[in-house]
């Protein structure tokens, strides 16, 4: 019997939310669990972890509300290891003696809100294990929530939660995080706010004392962990 997978989606933008995930024809056979976030307004992680204290059996996809998958997602979650975290982008830190290299696996199609200033963001590699994913989609099979209580941290209200939710699997359980090959559509481009700062310093003081260096890719010489001074260099696609 195949597992069910639960799409769960914090919005304050239905119209948005409509157009890349109630609408999407990609996500059939797929469970949308919509949250109605325009009046509360509540830190996304608090939302996500109501859901995961009684969340049903199966895999599980956390993504933003401007996150459109562009090719059936069912398919793509059938033989996934589920001893896994999976996105479609994110960044592993290479250690180094003299200067870290930090490089981007996966990759999404991105552009703005209006459809406008559309880019390509490409890793190294196509798939691959990564250090953190990004937030605008993450997914982890039931199983694992149960096995380890794994939980967002309700601090990083609005950024950085899911590289957190990654850098806390690993680290309280080794469980590994991964890239893999997905079409998919960010409708956002980004920008380093001031709730992303705040958030930064959140997990450097969390992780201050951990051996590994971590990062992520929005800002990615933004790192935290241990060695976070030492010279960091991105890994470009050739």
């Amino acid at each position: 019997m195949e597992s069910e997978v639960n799409v769960v989606t914090v919005f304050r933008n239905p119209g948005m939310y409509k157009r890349c995930i109630q609408d999407n024809a990609f996500l059939a056979g797929c469970r949308l669990v919509p949250v109605d976030n325009r009046q509360e307004n509540r830190p996304i992680p608090a939302c996500y972890n109501a859901f995961l204290e009684d969340a049903p059996d199966g895999w599980l996809v956390f993504c933003h509300e401007d996150w459109e998958v562009l090719e059936p997602l069912l398919p793509k979650l059938r033989g996934l290891d589920p001893e896994r975290i999976y996105g479609p982008v994110g960044i592993f830190v290479e250690e180094r003696p003299w200067r870290d290299h930090l490089l981007i696996r996966g990759g999404v199609r991105q552009c703005a809100k209006g459809g406008g200033h559309p880019v390509l963001v490409r890793g190294v590699e196509p798939e691959g294990r990564v250090d953190t994913l990004d937030c605008q989609c993450v997914m982890v099979h039931s199983s694992l929530i149960r096995r380890y209580r794994l939980r967002f941290d309700n601090r990083l209200a609005f950024d950085m939660y899911v590289e957190d939710f990654c850098v806390a699997a690993f680290e309280r359980a080794g469980i590994e995080s991964r890239a893999m090959v997905l079409d998919c559509l960010h409708h956002s481009s980004g920008r380093i706010s001031p709730s992303f700062r705040q958030a930064l310093r959140t997990v450097r003081r969390k992780y201050a004392g951990v051996r590994k260096r971590y990062a992520t890719i929005v800002g990615h010489h933004n790192t935290f962990g241990a060695h976070s001074c030492k010279p960091v260099r991105k890994i470009k696609k050739r």
